[in-house]
């Protein structure tokens, strides 16, 4: 049997290695490389045949955040398994992670058997949630559902604007584009953020294209 192949990308430099060398004493696992920022660590892993498996990433790392790496990852390897491992138990971070693609939370405090669990789990076709942030998360899922009708669905100048996030555009090129002010576009940006439950833009973008509210 082929042992999953796992890429950890993680600032924290002794963290990584000791987890690293954790994985690699088991039989079923391999660690095909790792990295200390996201955008050297998508980087690396373009030049690896196959592509890793499984993907190990922290959320807030100098440069380029875990998030944005969740959805660049997952828009150009779509089968990508990807397990957050972080020190935030922020149910909102839980939800926004899960719904940009990822199979798999667990917090830095969790024991080697929890991660090692997760990876298995994810690596069968599963999810993993660290049962510590499940009953948050189920929280936030029922106030989300509640608050439903309050947010509504996108206006039209919130479509406007996203489809101008799409395009690549600046809030100086989409103010200029509708004829309103920045200040304006930020607070529709703030607005579309919270019902989409994107964390920033590229998540907003890759979850209207998800849904296909833009093409």
């Amino acid at each position: 049997m082929t042992p999953t192949s796992v890429f950890l990308i993680d600032d924290h430099h002794v963290l990584r290695q000791a987890i690293a060398r954790m994985l690699d004493q088991e039989s079923d696992i391999t660690v095909v490389g790792q990295a200390g920022d996201a955008r050297s660590g998508i980087r690396t892993m373009e030049t690896l045949q196959p592509y890793p498996e499984i993907v190990i990433v922290d959320l807030k790392m100098p440069g380029q955040s875990g998030m944005s790496a969740i959805v660049e990852i997952m828009q150009a390897h779509p089968g990508t398994k990807i397990i957050v491992f972080t020190m935030y138990d922020n149910p909102g971070y839980v939800w926004s992670t899960m719904n940009a693609g990822a199979r798999g939370y667990i917090l830095k405090s969790a024991s080697g058997s929890d991660l090692l669990r997760a990876v298995r789990s994810v690596a069968n076709g599963g999810a993993y949630l660290q049962a510590e942030i499940t009953m948050p998360l189920l929280k936030r899922l029922v106030q989300d559902a509640r608050a439903a009708d309050d947010r509504g669905t996108l206006s039209v100048r919130e479509m406007h604007i996203l489809e101008a996030l799409a395009e690549g555009l600046s809030n100086k090129m989409i103010a200029k584009s509708l004829s309103i002010t920045e200040e304006t576009v930020k607070s529709h940006l703030k607005k579309i953020y919270e019902k989409l439950g994107a964390a920033d833009r590229a998540h907003a973008v890759a979850i209207a294209l998800r849904q296909q509210l833009i093409g």
